[in-house]
């Protein structure tokens, strides 16, 4: 039998939800596989192989090779449960090794090491089950190419602010964000550079965010943001920084291009009592405006008051 373990894949530089949840389900299988080598050792009392003996045998199976490489990306859907099912299959690993060196000795296992070996083994399908949920759920919730929430949740963040904005005396602010020519970063450069453009545009716009900001991925090139400003003022202010470190920060990609891009933005105080949909609308109009005026450039609208 072959003791040598399978290599690990390389790691990509982005693991998607698709590629977790694939992921994972290829976990559970090679698991049941493995237990047949486990099976084999019990019943003909053969060598599992020497990888499964070795005190690094939770980093050398099939499953543990892929952990490797996503437990991070595990994590940012729910790093409790990430932290036990790695434990547990560290632990499940060591109970193994125990049993094992016992059997091709001769000796017989003990109950205590063979129920912790059954309790961990039943968690780690159980918390690599939790973890699968965690990250389907997620996937109608977060862009994974940015990480930035999706629309889907907008409605009761934007309720949630226009209380706050109530309550506290500053306004709601709504900007509707596009990057400018981004079909020309596509055409020209490829698909994968345009993925790479979104995803820098999303973490320049997100840098200089405060906790109770909201910015999300609108869909295609187009990004939404809910701020809560005192004034216009101040939002004529945030949205020309933001115009700025757009322009200012060129994307470098990873074939050695450098793109400089430009957004335009579409800004519009929320009216009291006034829905998500109409604000949208006007957002939308004030960032199309700016397109015609030339790209590269911010609109910003409190009722009749047009700042460019």
């Amino acid at each position: 039998m072959s003791t040598d373990p399978p290599p690990p894949p390389p790691i990509p530089d982005a693991i998607g939800t698709d590629e977790l949840l694939r992921g994972i389900d290829r976990g559970i299988e090679a698991h049941l596989a493995w237990n047949q080598r486990l099976l084999r050792c019990a019943l003909l009392r053969e060598s599992p192989g020497d990888d499964m003996l070795r005190p690094t045998a939770h980093h050398l199976c099939q499953l543990g090779c892929w952990l490797d490489q996503s437990h991070e990306a595990l994590a940012r859907y729910d790093a409790s449960t990430t932290a036990a099912m790695l434990a547990a299959h560290q632990q499940m690993h060591d109970a193994t090794r125990t049993m094992c060196v016992a059997l091709l000795a001769g000796q017989p296992t003990s109950e205590s090491i063979m129920l912790d070996f059954d309790r961990n083994q039943r968690r780690l399908v159980e918390l690599l089950h939790t973890l699968r949920l965690r990250v389907a759920e997620a996937a109608h919730r977060i862009d994974v190419l940015t990480g930035l929430p999706l629309r889907h949740g907008l409605l009761h963040g934007f309720q949630a602010l226009a209380l706050q904005a109530a309550k506290s005396g500053t306004e709601l602010w709504l900007a509707m964000i596009d990057i400018d020519r981004f079909k020309a970063v596509n055409d020209t450069h490829g698909h994968p550079v345009g993925d790479q453009a979104l995803k820098h545009i999303a973490q320049v716009l997100s840098a200089g965010l405060r906790d109770h900001d909201l910015l999300l991925r609108y869909g295609g090139e187009e990004f939404l943001g809910l701020f809560l400003l005192p004034d216009a003022a101040a939002a004529t202010q945030l949205a020309q920084r933001m115009v700025e470190a757009v322009r200012e920060q060129p994307l470098r990609t990873r074939q050695g291009l450098v793109l400089d891009l430009t957004a335009t933005m579409g800004w519009t105080a929320v009216r009291p009592g006034e829905g998500l949909e109409q604000a949208i609308e006007r957002a939308d109009r004030l960032m199309l405006q700016g397109k015609q005026m030339g790209r590269d450039r911010f609109v910003l609208s409190n009722d009749s008051l047009a700042l460019i």
